[in-house]
């Protein structure tokens, strides 16, 4: 095995991870035992932040990981707000904006690596609401049946994958008109 697949190798295991996450999350739905299925989204968020630094740390970054990645860990946050949909359905404020959202930076990322032939990685925000998300779901995954929290907690991830939506929007658009100012100055000099 080459040590420069070990972050896909965690990636695809996270990825093993989310039937095990579902069969915790309603097998052992009630507190002190919501800490098992706790436990399995803490080992998933564990491998997400290893794989990436041992990527980084070791330049062991692949093709297949610059798409493996993301993949786990979309499918688990969607996973997780599916689970939470089920058990109140103010979560479907979270599970379909959350699917546009995916399919709108899928469309743009796509749109990116056409256009200027690079994979479009998360910036700032995108990191952080992520850790926003890991942390709500944590809780809401622990704490269950309570009005006041459940609210919170889809109305903090809402506005979160809100506010990451436009930053990547706005940043597809500088780099799309970058994209297109380049092509310009091209055909302007070769005149």
């Amino acid at each position: 095995m080459k040590m420069k697949n070990i972050p896909n190798i965690l990636s695809f295991i996270r990825l093993l991870m989310i039937p095990v996450f579902v069969y915790t999350y309603f097998a052992f739905d009630t507190y002190p035992a919501s800490f098992i299925a706790a436990g399995v989204y803490l080992l998933a968020w564990i491998t997400d932040a290893l794989d990436g630094y041992l990527a980084r740390r070791n330049n062991w970054i692949t093709d297949l990981g610059k798409w493996l990645d993301p993949l786990a860990d979309k499918a688990m946050q969607f996973t997780a707000a599916i689970c939470f949909a089920v058990d109140n359905l103010i979560f479907l404020l979270v599970v379909i904006p959350m699917f546009l959202k995916e399919m709108l930076m899928l469309i743009g990322g796509m749109v990116i690596i056409k256009r200027k032939n690079v994979v479009v990685q998360a910036l700032w925000y995108g990191k952080v609401a992520t850790i926003i998300l890991f942390a709500c779901a944590f809780f809401r995954i622990i704490i269950r049946n309570n009005r006041i929290l459940d609210i919170t907690v889809a109305m903090l991830i809402l506005t979160t994958m809100i506010f990451a939506l436009v930053m990547y929007c706005i940043r597809t658009m500088k780099t799309l008109a970058d994209t297109n100012d380049s092509a310009e100055s091209n055909r302007d000099g070769g005149k």
